[in-house]
């Protein structure tokens, strides 16, 4: 597990999404469920629990506009409050791919940081999304000006996550709890014995989520 004092920084390559590294799951017109990594990750990372979801849905994994260490991210840890910056240039380069697509793209699931620049695409418009769905991640911890419009749409969210997952030590559980509660329909799978991971029972939650999210098409 890293912790903030073995952080490297991070280096922006591109203002935009890397095309020639997306990896779909298929190429048609069924809505997209986008897949974001985690911070040092890459874009093979979450496609991976693609033949574990439901395939009514087609599923997009994007790689981070940030180059770290061997892999990449979509802003620098840890986050400083006062420095949105980078998460919101990261939120902007999906966006703009977003409007690019065809097909419409309906959801995200995203893991550690994928999961914090989901939630902050609702952050900056609360209908950018239909549902998202949170591994391990966290809110930006400061206000945006999109916050009071999130709460009263306030789409489904389903927050996965280990009880001894050091990111969410100090208190800081409960702040997701109490952000996720009060500006998404939230559902929680807390795995007790879980780390900075996702586990099978965690990946069933998901599964049944996006099932229920597949058939209010």
């Amino acid at each position: 597990m890293t912790t903030p004092s073995q952080y490297a920084p991070v280096e922006l390559l591109s203002t935009t999404i890397d095309e020639t590294a997306v990896i779909r799951s298929r190429d048609d017109q069924r809505p997209v469920v986008l897949l974001l990594h985690g911070l040092g990750s890459h874009e093979g990372d979450l496609a991976g629990l693609v033949p574990f979801l439901p395939q009514e849905l087609a599923y997009v994994s994007l790689r981070g506009i940030y180059r770290y260490a061997q892999g990449y991210a979509w802003f620098e840890m840890p986050m400083d409050p006062e420095r949105p910056e980078a998460l919101q240039t990261s939120a902007a380069a999906v966006e703009h791919w977003i409007g690019a697509q065809d097909a419409p793209v309906i959801g995200a699931i995203g893991f550690s940081q994928g999961g914090a620049l989901a939630l902050q695409l609702l952050r900056r418009d609360p209908r950018a999304l239909d549902f998202v769905v949170n591994l391990s991640g966290f809110p930006f911890p400061a206000p945006m000006p999109g916050d009071d419009a999130l709460a009263e749409v306030r789409p489904p969210a389903l927050w996965g996550h280990g009880g001894m997952d050091p990111h969410f030590a100090d208190g800081r559980e409960a702040a997701v709890r109490e952000f996720m509660s009060a500006h998404t329909r939230l559902e929680e799978e807390r795995r007790p014995q879980l780390g900075h991971a996702v586990d099978e029972v965690e990946l069933r939650a998901v599964a049944s989520f996006l099932q229920r999210r597949a058939a209010e098409l």
